[in-house]
């Protein structure tokens, strides 16, 4: 009987109905009881009011009708920010000088950590001063406990988060030099307790209470280890070593279990030294020298650099920076684990553990009804039975690609998940997957959203947006008169340069005119009059392609409509005919050889003006934009490539393997170059949903294209990482659904022989090698 009270009475304390109060809600579950979240949404519907406040990253938090969040307001000045939640009237601001900020790697933020409060007092942690109070009613600073700065090897930054209980503010501070975790007392900030925990290397878990046998503990993730301690002294409890690494994502708990997933980068035999190596070691000689390490660490360093020689090898660098007590490493765990323990219980209180390829390393996961959902980068989810562990859907696309850094959230028998670019997918709770809805805020999300009170709260990187089913949506553009339907405009791939009035489609290969039937060959003719061309170019000689293999294991198989083989025999016949037809028509014809040409997309827009011209009267207003960005993003990345790289993207034997068998490192450029398509893909799938109903043929086309331009990339960025012997299995697998998935998006939309023809050689030159190094045959 006391358990079950001690039971109900911990519930009401941490799921209160319709407060948010800390990360992730009551207890961290990311779990709401709050009803009427609507249907649709998006940037322009169902918003009830948006506020643009500044940059940052955490998350907002909601208590009695109020929200509660901070940014950057200037360039060493934070605010923290309180709206009323139904209107979003700002009733206070206060501002906060930082000093001087220290080195973060993008996407964190200064302006990370996510507020909590008990309604009297909001408390905000930020990483050059510590802990602090402000009075809910007022904004006004009641106090603040300064603590020591975090230091981290490799410039991660600070993004951990407090929570409140039972009077006190707790916070954990695992960075890489002096981990502890400690209680202030939320009136005064005066510490109650203070806990070190020596053996940790820097993670964000937020702490978790979990109730179980007959009392309350404190449970905090980290470094290879999962512990245990009484919330009221600080004193540890219990600890379970079966965790990884990196620990940057947080437990959740249910009924006295707490559930975890967790991805380390790497496997069982990479410790800290090796991303150490790939971090710091800017020469590359397999050592780090002193002038290599952060100077926070230089009393460490020296003390592992016996012969005083200011560089350190492997072994010194392991004994330097991680506990030997603790040597935890790489790899994907998602784990079941009871409450309630005393000492060591890593034989004793794990329920179930399993080893997926499916957590992330920054999205934790949500328990709901039993079943425990992760999402990772790649827009894959995974979801598994609570109680058994067993796997009810693994690694599915939820049909938006890109990075995951939010965590998932529930309410009302629906899970939203957040993805950086913007959208939120919105899952039926239930034992198979269902996407329900794709909402497009139109900004940057890594914060997790917040729910109450029927309403979603959502912080992209410069604003916050409220969505509720009570708002008044946004006036749409109307649908014009004399709108030109998409399907009367086909776009010719491959346009010649702006100003150029000669087409040559001819690529010398089955992407180009060469795999072109005499039906696309006239429509081609069609296209051209209306687009004013007055000479065609044409090679002396047109022999056949190589036939092609496209049955079996074949990305983008559904293009070729169950053909086995794409081959064009006859080519020679229908380019005279096609040679005889265009000089009727008043064509020049001149010879010319053929041009290579590449499976990235190009813009073939001169201007924005340009752009809007085509596509506004065919698709509506709004439109345009999206794509001119998108297209400015994708003009970026081909600048970096045709610096670096100019055939990147031109099929060829080898394409994608020779960058497994380069001798150096991965470009930063082709990283930078993968992020600028991620963006212009992201820009083409806002176009495609602004346009109108029954146009988006060229807005689904140009997205499709490059979300596949997106995969490859990441392709290629796999196979350098597949240089590590110690994670070459899992980046030479993460590689081949890159591109296979790529394949697969182009399918989707291919039109021509052109886009059949380049599936068809990114098979015979990319996919089918890769598969037969994966499988061992080379």
């Amino acid at each position: 009987m006391l358990r079950f009270i001690l039971a109900v009475l911990f519930l009401t304390i941490t799921l209160q109905a319709e407060d948010w109060p800390q990360f992730r809600g009551g207890n961290g579950s990311g779990v709401s009881s709050s009803k009427g979240l609507p249907q649709e949404f998006s940037a322009e519907k169902n918003v009830a009011w948006k506020a643009k406040i500044g940059e940052g990253i955490g998350s907002p938090i909601v208590k009695s009708g109020r929200v509660y969040t901070t940014a950057m307001v200037g360039d060493q000045k934070v605010g923290v920010f309180c709206f009323e939640a139904a209107d979003g009237k700002e009733l206070w601001r206060s501002d906060f000088d930082t000093g001087t900020l220290p080195r973060i790697t993008p996407p964190n933020s200064h302006a990370s950590s996510t507020p909590a409060t008990d309604g009297e007092r909001v408390y905000v942690y930020f990483s050059t001063i510590g802990l602090m109070a402000f009075d809910c009613s007022t904004g006004k600073e009641v106090w603040r406990h300064t603590m020591t700065r975090p230091a981290y090897l490799m410039d991660w930054g600070a993004a951990s988060s407090p929570i409140v209980h039972h009077g006190m503010v707790i916070f954990c501070q695992d960075d890489d030099l002096a981990p502890f975790v400690v209680a202030v007392d939320a009136k005064t900030g005066e510490e109650k307790w203070k806990t070190a925990r020596k053996d940790m290397l820097a993670g964000y878990a937020l702490p978790v209470l979990c109730e179980a046998n007959g009392r309350t503990d404190l449970v905090i993730a980290g470094s290879g280890k999962l512990k245990g301690y009484d919330p009221a002294t600080g004193k540890e409890l219990w600890t379970c070593n079966t965790l990884l690494r990196t620990i940057m994502t947080s437990p959740v708990v249910h009924d006295g279990v707490i559930y975890i997933a967790v991805q380390s980068y790497g496997d069982a035999t990479r410790t800290l030294k090796h991303a150490l190596l790939e971090w710091l070691d800017t020469n590359q000689d397999k050592i780090l020298s002193r002038e290599e390490t952060p100077k926070e660490f230089h009393e460490r360093f020296d003390a592992s650099d016996k012969n005083g020689d200011k560089v350190i090898g492997p072994e010194e660098i392991d004994t330097a920076f991680q506990s030997p007590d603790n040597m935890a490493a790489g790899g994907n765990i998602i784990q079941a684990i009871k409450g309630g323990g005393s000492g060591d219980v890593t034989k004793t209180h794990v329920l179930w553990n399993i080893d997926p390829k499916t957590p992330s390393n920054l999205s934790s996961p949500l328990f709901f009804n039993d079943r425990l959902y992760v999402v990772k980068s790649g827009g894959m989810s995974s979801c598994y039975d609570a109680k058994t562990g067993k796997a009810l859907w693994d690694r599915s696309r939820l049909g938006n690609f890109g990075d995951y850094f939010a965590s998932p959230v529930a309410a009302e028998g629906k899970v939203y998940i957040a993805a950086k670019n913007g959208f939120i997918v919105e899952l039926e709770d239930a034992p198979q997957l269902k996407v329900v809805g794709k909402h497009d805020m139109g900004e940057e999300i890594i914060a997790t959203p917040a729910i109450a009170d029927g309403r979603l709260f959502v912080r992209t990187r410069e604003s916050l947006i409220c969505v509720s089913s009570s708002a008044v949506a946004p006036a749409l553009v109307e649908a014009g008169t004399g709108m030109v339907r998409s399907d009367a405009i086909e776009i010719i791939t491959a346009q010649p340069p702006h100003g150029s009035r000669v087409w040559n489609g001819y690529t010398g290969n089955a992407m180009g005119q060469e795999s072109w039937t005499q039906d696309e060959l006239e429509q081609l003719l069609k296209r051209l009059q209306t687009l004013k061309y007055t000479g065609i170019a044409i090679p002396a000689k047109i022999a056949p392609f190589k036939p092609i293999r496209v049955d079996g294991d074949t990305g983008g198989r559904k293009a070729f409509h169950g053909a086995t083989i794409f081959e064009n025999p006859k080519v020679a016949d229908i380019t005279v005919r096609f040679r005889e037809h265009a000089e009727k028509l008043g064509f020049e014809i001149i010879t010319a050889e053929p041009v290579a040409a590449s499976v990235l997309p190009q813009n073939n827009f001169a201007s924005e003006k340009a752009l809007s011209d085509f596509v506004t009267p065919m698709c509506g207003e709004g439109v345009a934009e999206r794509l001119w960005l998108g297209f400015q993003a994708a003009e970026k990345a081909e600048k970096l490539i045709a610096q670096n790289d100019p055939g990147l993207g031109i099929p060829a034997p080898a394409m994608l393997l020779r960058h497994l068998n380069s001798k150096k490192r991965l470009p930063e450029w082709l990283t930078e170059a993968k992020t600028f398509y991620a963006t212009a893909m992201s820009e083409m799938y806002r176009a495609n949903t602004r346009a109108r109903e029954g146009s988006r043929t060229f807005t689904l086309y140009n997205a499709k294209r490059f979300e596949f331009t997106f995969h490859f990339m990441s392709c290629i960025e796999a196979l350098y990482k597949a240089h590590d012997a110690a994670t070459r299995a899992e980046s030479l697998e993460a590689a081949m659904d890159s591109i296979y998935n790529g394949l697969n998006s182009w399918s989707d939309v291919a039109r021509d022989s052109t886009d059949r023809g380049a599936i068809a050689l990114l098979n015979e030159y990319g996919y089918r090698p890769l598969v037969r190094v994966v499988k061992g045959g080379e």
